[in-house]
Formats: C-alpha cells, structure tokens, sequence
C-alpha cells in the first residue's frame, strides 16, 4: 500500500514538472533584425543565469531566429528571450527588453505553429 502511494506522488511531481518545463522555443518563420538597445551578453540559454557567449555593445546588429513561447523575467522586466545570431557566427539567446526590433510589414515575420501575440 505504500509503495504504491509513493508511485502515485512520484508520477504527480513528474507530471508537474513536465508541465513546468512546457516553455518551448519557436522558430520564426521569417528572421527578424534587430540591434541592441543597450549592453547585453548573448547566453547559452533562455536564462540570465545561463553562460556567457559573448558581451556586445549597444548598437549590435543581430539577427533574430527563434524566441521562446511564454514570457518571462530579467531584471524586473517582463518580455521574451530570443535566440539571435551575430556576425561572426556566435549565436546565443537575448532579452526582448534589450531589443530594438526592425519593424516589418504585417505577415512577413511569424512565429512557425503558433498564435504570435
């Protein structure tokens, strides 16, 4: 009987869990250009917490290929991460709020399978 009240709470903390992790990353289906508004670090991952890749200046040119789906925080700051690549070849994920986004005529930039918001 215990054994399988222990199975049952592992399988809810899994599920929960996985229902946690469900931010996934979505490609654009048409890469966006932007360049930075300020300083920032391109991470390894959707995660200011992350790795560094490598720190640009503002001004940055970059180009942006996927961002991930839920929102989230940096720095008190709500937006999106999105994975950018740089010239040079590195490639690494960048906070919205650093972002200035080239404006694109409606329809030409999506996300790839999803509602974009």
């Amino acid at each position: 009987m215990a054994g399988r009240l222990i199975r049952t709470v592992i399988l809810v903390l899994m599920s929960a869990g996985l229902a946690a992790a469900a931010n996934v990353e979505l490609k654009l289906s048409t890469p966006l250009e932007a360049t930075l508004k300020d300083n920032f670090c391109l991470h390894v991952s959707p995660d200011g917490e992350s790795d560094i890749i490598i720190c640009l200046n503002a001004g940055a040119p970059l180009t942006l290929v996927a961002r991930m789906k839920d929102k989230g925080t940096l720095e008190g700051e709500e937006g999106h991460w999105y994975r950018a690549e740089v010239m040079g070849g590195a490639e690494g994920w960048v906070f919205s709020t650093y972002l200035d986004i080239k404006p694109v005529g409606e329809g030409d930039a999506t996300v790839a399978g999803s509602d974009c918001e």
